[in-house]
């Protein structure tokens, strides 16, 4: 299943009225329209590091830190996460607005992801493309790479590109860039907070 263009992917990528018309269709056909009301997460220790904020968010006994950047687009946002308990296991999620609430929790797909800093070698991954019940986004959480490696680069890199490739023609993809000024002080200070919380 097609994902909708970002910012940068309508820059990047000239099918992007295609990707987006073959989403709405194919969410339609799934039955995922709007209805129900989206579960709020109370959020909590705001921190913020140039482009990026740290916070805490919790929802009854359920907590997970962030470390986040919104800025590089008004309709698409990263996180880096980590739940309490279990520091040594962080993860990526992009979240990107569909435009309508969804009716259902799903996965709705999974495809190869690309992943680098600035003109380092990239890691390649899978990304869980996945709804919210009552959310209007869409969740692409990154499995398989190596977070260590990409903390090791917050330190120095610039600029985090994230390529998923819808099929296996390696011409037809998704493209997002996101800066990293001040991403490593957001990652210091997530790994503290989840160590402290």
């Amino acid at each position: 299943m097609p994902i909708p263009p970002s910012p940068s992917s309508r820059r990047a990528h000239p099918r992007r009225l295609q990707v987006a018309a073959a989403l709405v269709i194919l969410l339609g056909l799934a039955g995922i329209g709007p209805q129900a009301m989206a579960v709020n997460f109370d959020t909590s220790s705001h921190q913020a590091h140039q482009d990026w904020q740290t916070l805490i968010a919790t929802l009854g006994d359920e907590s997970h830190v962030r470390a986040v950047q919104r800025t590089s687009y008004s309709d698409a946002m990263l996180s880096l996460n980590v739940t309490p308990g279990q520091c040594r296991t962080p993860w990526i999620e992009v979240r990107s607005a569909l435009g309508q609430r969804q009716a259902e929790s799903e996965v709705v797909n999974r495809v190869p992801i690309d992943l680098l800093v600035d003109e380092q070698r990239a890691q390649t991954g899978t990304a869980v493309l996945s709804t919210q019940r009552g959310d209007d986004g869409l969740y692409v959480r990154v499995e398989g790479i190596d977070m260590d490696l990409l903390a090791s680069r917050l330190a120095t890199g610039e600029q985090l590109h994230l390529r998923l490739r819808m099929t296996p023609d390696t011409s037809d993809y998704w493209f997002m860039s996101f800066s990293l000024k001040g991403a490593f002080a957001a990652w210091q200070r997530m790994q503290t907070l989840c160590r402290t919380s």
